[in-house]
């Protein structure tokens, strides 16, 4: 486990586009989605701390103080794998820091950090070193990490313990002869039975050395451009799993808007459409007739002939300020009109078009983000579940409006996706016009 790092103390991970300092957990995020860390390193927007990261921040304590001292302070969850760990003495590493002497490094930037559990006991004579990561889960035999995982830094869970085993292999003067690490995750299940679990990866020193300079050498390049980006959207985004795991990424709804419309998505949603006094409104142009597509062919309107006026009366002198001029009117062809359950029978525009297509597209987009086929069945495990795709679909609809034209949605109350357009986009269109039966 890497505890929080005291910022006041060692300064901000990234300044000006260059990384100051790394960490395991750094790696571990970029490996899952290099634009969160961005938002989460290079931006340093904050993120909510959840009631599982407090869990394990008791455990972890437990475990610290019962290994250096002795004295069973062991909660519930700890005490569970009392059984795995080795007995407490002043040999054992523990909460053992990465940035000794000499510090671990990766592309000359230098690592910080801790490891949870250092065991030199059978180096002498065995050569082997065991390297221990607590970890508490809510489900071990869910979200255990194998043992080749833990080997391979491609992999989340191996790309910590490979650190870890490459800090161990630069301590040379500390750990002569070393030649095997056994690379352990020590699991503690939070729900359900109290239960824990060891998960070890035994390989030799040669393997760590070869997976660091071949995988992370190469991943640290790729964060140090990373880094230099101007905006979040010029990272990639690794769509799908990542963005529903540990609860769902606490950047989801910036990753989907672009955190450069976030203030102009705002501006829209404050924008309401103007109300037109009754002044204004007699002067303004007829609208168009509009019907239901069902609805039966109208009978023509008979109209009285003009009546002749005996003498004209001279319009009464006004009272107050002269009316300002009518502002010129916007060319229809740079409007956004949309009919809602009705189709124009005349109209002095662009021919209204299908907004089905825009609404394939949005949904298209916004589920490519959230990792599913279909958001309106996103599971609980979602970051789209629990009806949040509703908020993620209109955020994306307003933040990309269609082209200035005329357009026609039918059928909104039987299509809960026409439905949350139509009511996302109303606000942002020049003129709407809706169906009365």
């Amino acid at each position: 486990m890497t505890p929080p790092v005291d910022l006041s103390k060692h300064g901000p991970s990234v300044i000006a586009g260059v990384i100051q300092r790394l960490s395991v957990s750094q790696l571990k995020r970029h490996k899952l989605c290099p634009r969160a860390w961005f938002f989460q390193k290079v931006m340093r927007v904050p993120e909510p701390s959840t009631g599982a990261q407090q869990v394990g921040t008791e455990g972890h304590a437990q475990l610290e103080h019962f290994l250096a001292t002795g004295e069973d302070v062991l909660g519930t969850f700890a005490r569970s794998g009392a059984h795995l760990l080795p007995t407490p003495g002043a040999d054992l590493l523990v909460e053992q820091p990465l940035n000794g002497e000499p510090p671990l490094t990766a592309g000359g930037i230098p690592f910080t950090g801790f490891i949870d559990l250092v065991d030199a006991r059978r180096l002498a004579s065995d050569g082997v070193l065991r390297i221990t990561d607590h970890k508490f889960t809510s489900n071990v035999a869910t979200n255990a990490a194998s043992a080749e995982q833990l080997a391979d830094a491609d992999t989340e869970p191996g790309l910590q313990m490979v650190g870890y085993g490459a800090w161990a292999l630069s301590q040379v003067e500390r750990f002569p002869g070393l030649r095997t690490l056994e690379l352990e995750h020590l699991y503690y299940q939070t729900r359900g039975q109290r239960l824990a679990a060891s998960v070890v990866a035994t390989v030799p020193a040669e393997h760590v050395e070869r997976e660091w300079q071949t995988k992370v050498e190469p991943q640290v390049e790729a964060m140090k451009e990373h880094a230099q980006a101007a905006r979040a959207s010029d990272v990639p985004a690794n769509y799908g799993p990542a963005c529903a795991k540990y609860g769902g990424c606490p950047f989801m709804a910036k990753c989907l808007t672009g955190e450069n419309k976030t203030m102009s998505l705002r501006d829209k949603l404050l924008n309401k459409v103007p109300t037109i006094d009754a002044a204004v409104e007699r002067d303004a142009p007829e609208l168009p007739a509009v019907l239901p597509p069902d609805a039966p062919t109208p009978t023509p309107v008979q109209t009285a002939p003009e009546v002749a006026q005996a003498t004209e009366q001279p319009a009464p002198k006004r009272r107050g300020r002269p009316r300002k001029a009518a502002e010129p009117e916007q060319p229809k062809g740079e409007m956004r009109v949309l009919f809602v359950d009705c189709i124009p029978t005349t109209f002095d525009g662009p021919k209204p078009e299908s907004l089905t297509s825009y609404v394939d597209t949005m949904h298209r987009k916004v589920a490519e983000a959230g990792g599913v086929d279909d958001v309106r069945f996103a599971g609980s495990d979602s970051a789209l579940g629990f009806g949040k795709w509703r908020g993620a679909l209109a955020m994306a609809a307003r933040a990309e409006l269609p082209p200035p034209g005329a357009y026609f949605a039918l059928g909104v109350a039987q299509s809960e996706l026409m439905q949350v357009i139509v009511e996302a986009l109303e606000a942002n269109f020049d003129m709407v016009v809706r169906s009365f039966r």
